[in-house]
């Protein structure tokens, strides 16, 4: 290990046949380096075992002392409890952590991000942004020196992830529903580009076409609240006929709850609504909410898990797991008024109307 530490910038740029000047823009992921030279300097990097930060000579181990996180924007509650879920997993682990935040994902958004936390010597990333297959294989080629992790990317791509079990997660909603009588679906998914949205549209899709339940309506939101709200504004003002709304996050499901009750349309006698993610205030919607709950501090840990994993082992199999997700059910989902219900009704004001009438002899 002591050999480990003595490696230089000179000694990769000799092995590969580059200049010191092009390691250095291969480690900070520049662009403008060619394929082959850059898989020349990531195998010399390999199999030297050279750390590519500044702070190499401080590290007493050849494992790293700091994990990065690229995150979406944490004002997203999912987006804060993974973030806080990495944190204390670090801390336990006697780790850094190091967190660059992308508002707006792309990959060259990303990119950057990644670069912005290499400058503060990190060896391993979670990435918790949605990125296509092709991208998120593309940066692990792209940065061979850096263990990378990913959270949203689609379950066929060839990189280490760890996610919530989406589509278990969304029969489970579609089910439920099902089960309790409703037929005439509205769906609220949540933006295109992430693969946590569009497994779940999926999976309800599949489910509800299954039972020959009516889809009425599909509105694409952004996981806020409002655009749950202009999601049943819409259909509403479109006179959209439906008894059931799936909804892909709690936070956009708040709003799906307030415009119906502006609209007074009653929850769950007129329609049933069902969120997904399990936040903890959504026991104290009006009404209570009706939601997946997926362990967003739990996929946090573990994924500095993996990360520790990947750090101590080249892995030659990825590394790919699904945390199980629970329905919790509650009052914003309860079965229709029933017929017997009614009957029951009508049954006490007959009683009522009797004892108002004149006893006959």
């Amino acid at each position: 290990m002591d050999g480990v530490m003595s490696v230089t910038f000179k000694d990769v740029a000799k092995l590969a046949g580059v200049s010191t000047q092009t390691v250095s823009r291969v480690t900070n992921g520049s662009q403008d380096v060619a394929e082959s030279t850059r898989n020349k300097v990531n195998a010399a990097i390999k199999k030297l075992g050279y750390v590519p930060n500044k702070g190499a000579q401080m590290l007493s181990r050849s494992k790293s002392t700091s994990i990065g996180l690229v995150t979406l924007d944490m004002a997203l509650h999912g987006a804060a409890m993974i973030a806080n879920g990495v944190r204390m997993q670090a801390h336990d682990m006697g780790y850094g952590t190091a967190f660059s935040v992308v508002s707006e994902p792309n990959l060259t958004n990303t990119r950057e991000a990644i670069r912005e936390l290499i400058a503060q010597q990190v060896d391993s990333i979670i990435l918790n942004v949605p990125l296509k297959s092709a991208d998120a294989e593309l940066l692990v080629e792209q940065y061979q020196h850096l263990n990378l992790i990913f959270i949203d990317v689609p379950s066929n791509s060839q990189v280490n992830y760890i996610c919530g079990d989406h589509a278990e997660g969304a029969k489970l909603a579609a089910q439920h529903l099902i089960e309790n009588g409703r037929s005439e679906y509205l769906l609220i998914s949540g933006p295109n580009e992430s693969s946590a949205s569009q497994i779940r549209l999926q999976s309800w899709l599949g489910v509800l076409a299954d039972a020959n339940c009516q889809i009425q309506f599909q509105h694409q939101g952004n996981w806020q609240a409002e655009s749950g709200y202009l999601g049943i504004r819409d259909a509403v003002a479109k006179q959209i006929r439906f008894d059931a709304v799936l909804v892909a996050s709690d936070q956009m499901a708040l709003g799906v709850l307030r415009a119906l009750q502006e609209l007074q349309i009653s929850v769950p006698d007129k329609v049933a609504v069902v969120g997904f993610d399990g936040i903890e205030d959504s026991a104290f919607f009006n009404p209570p909410l009706t939601t997946i709950k997926q362990d967003f501090t739990r996929i946090g840990q573990q994924a500095v898990r993996l990360a520790e994993k990947l750090n101590a082992n080249s892995q030659d199999a990825l590394l790919q797991h699904h945390i199980e997700t629970t329905l919790l059910a509650r009052e914003s989902s309860q079965s229709k008024v029933t017929a017997s219900y009614e009957k029951q009704e009508i049954e006490k004001l007959l009683k009522k109307i009797q004892s108002l009438l004149p006893e006959s002899n």
